[in-house]
């Protein structure tokens, strides 16, 4: 008997270190999702108020607000490190996995920017024009892509749903400055896109992490 019981308290105490395990990861996939749905919301609302209010050269300095992106990135990494150090979160191969995709999306969107600002130099000045239409629905459609993966690693579909979310946002604002003129508009769709993509399934992925204790 006592050997039997001490094989149920076994087991029961593996559970609880896989539940405990699984609840930290999903609030700390839901914690990042939520803190950059937020900021790049602000920055893309700032923005576009920033395109109406500004007027001729002085429009572009709008754009600057994006640099705000670098500090905030550092202060989010630089927290998270200081709780995977402290055991604030549990280090897994699944928490690794996301890391690493979430990585390649920030190279790739630094390489495209990159590679825009040097072809609208060496182009003239209409297509260098287009080429910055372009940007905002390549880094959605890049961004839908990560959600996605996000969702598939995490066996969570609202983040499957915010990736559809996402592609479809990126089609929306790359007709925007077509149809109605105003690329301006990109940013009201890109920041629709971060409520519905990141933050209402990052909200809901932290209240399911409450609920599975």
């Amino acid at each position: 008997m006592e050997k039997e019981f001490n094989e149920q308290e076994s087991l029961k105490l593996i559970t609880d270190m896989i539940t405990q395990a699984r609840k930290r990861f999903q609030q700390q996939n839901g914690n990042g999702i939520i803190f950059w749905g937020y900021a790049v919301m602000t920055l893309a609302l700032a923005n576009f108020i920033l395109l109406q209010a500004l007027e001729g050269k002085s429009r572009m300095n709008a754009y600057l607000v994006w640099t705000f992106a670098i500090p905030l990135f550092a202060a989010h990494y630089f927290l998270e490190a200081r709780k995977a150090q402290s055991g604030g979160y549990a280090g897994n191969h699944l928490n690794d996995l996301i890391g690493h995709v979430w990585l390649a999306f920030l190279g790739t969107n630094i390489i495209l920017v990159a590679s825009t600002f040097i072809l609208a130099d060496v182009l003239s000045e209409y297509r260098g024009v287009i080429l910055f239409w372009l940007i905002t629905p390549a880094v959605m459609s890049i961004t839908g892509l990560c959600l996605f993966l996000n969702g598939k690693i995490c066996r969570f579909p609202p983040f499957v749903y915010g990736a559809v979310v996402f592609w479809a946002g990126a089609l929306l604002s790359a007709i925007t400055p077509i149809v109605w003129k105003m690329q301006s508009l990109q940013f009201l769709v890109l920041a629709f896109c971060m409520i519905l993509g990141f933050i209402v399934p990052g909200h809901v992925l932290n209240r399911k992490a409450r609920q599975d204790v």
